[in-house]
């Protein structure tokens, strides 16, 4: 054999990140464990610990490759509300694309941020540029946040599955109870009715997400009427 065919693959961080979002994407998240990936690898579980400390960190490495080739949030001249709009829609693709992201997003004891810390600092300046006080930018993201988690655990309970999963049939939203609801007739039933899709999860966050910017720009408008009528500024006026 020639010294090619004895050589071991080159390993880094990188690379086994790469492979558990493989496995993970066609398997699940339970598939992913330090042996797997190293056999997959063709090389020992001790040879993946000289890059990964373990399976935690292994998990944290994957989340941040997702993030990193989807760009989460666009820098500036963007405006506060492109990069908002950016953020959500590119957390929905990532969690529909890989669903075991959530479970790692959602991590006890921690809520992981995917954003690279430049491009959060990009668009928590606009937003206090635009004039929300430094709690209401953090609010915000958290905001924008909760409306894409939320949205997209809907979206996955009712399509399970590994990777992009789009069934033929939704999963319909039925009653708690047979006598706990309205005739047929009403509109809670065709709500019940009309299901959970991917596609109709998407317009219930574009939706959503309309309406948390119209309620954002109203609210930089009550700070900058409050700061116009405070009584410092008529003072600065008056000067």
């Amino acid at each position: 054999m020639s010294t090619s065919e004895h050589r071991r693959p080159e390993l880094s961080a990188q690379a086994i990140a790469a492979c558990g979002v493989t496995l993970a994407d066609g398997e699940g998240l339970e598939s992913v464990s330090m042996r797997r990936i190293a056999d997959t690898l063709g090389v020992s579980a001790m040879a993946l610990y000289r890059h990964i400390d373990n399976r935690d960190s292994l998990l944290l490495a994957m989340a941040g490759q997702t993030a990193r080739h989807s760009g989460l949030i666009p820098p500036p001249p963007a405006s506060w509300q492109e990069m908002l709009r950016h953020l959500a829609a590119s957390l929905w693709e990532n969690f529909v694309q890989h669903p075991w992201l959530l479970q790692i997003v959602l991590g006890p004891g921690r809520l992981l941020d995917l954003a690279p810390t430049a491009e959060l600092e990009h668009l928590l300046r606009a937003l206090q540029d635009a004039g929300l006080a430094p709690e209401e930018c953090f609010d915000c993201v958290v905001g924008i946040s909760a409306i894409v988690i939320g949205t997209s655990t809907l979206a996955l309970a009712a399509n399970p599955g590994p990777g992009v999963h789009r069934p033929s049939r939704p999963n319909a939203v039925v009653r708690l109870n047979n006598d706990d609801g309205p005739g047929d007739d009403s509109l809670a039933a065709a709500f019940r009715g009309r299901g959970i899709t991917y596609d109709a999860s998407r317009r219930s966050l574009d939706f959503a997400v309309d309406s948390f910017l119209r309620g954002i720009s109203a609210r930089i408008l009550i700070n900058l009427r409050t700061v116009q009528t405070s009584p410092s500024a008529a003072k600065k006026e008056q000067q």
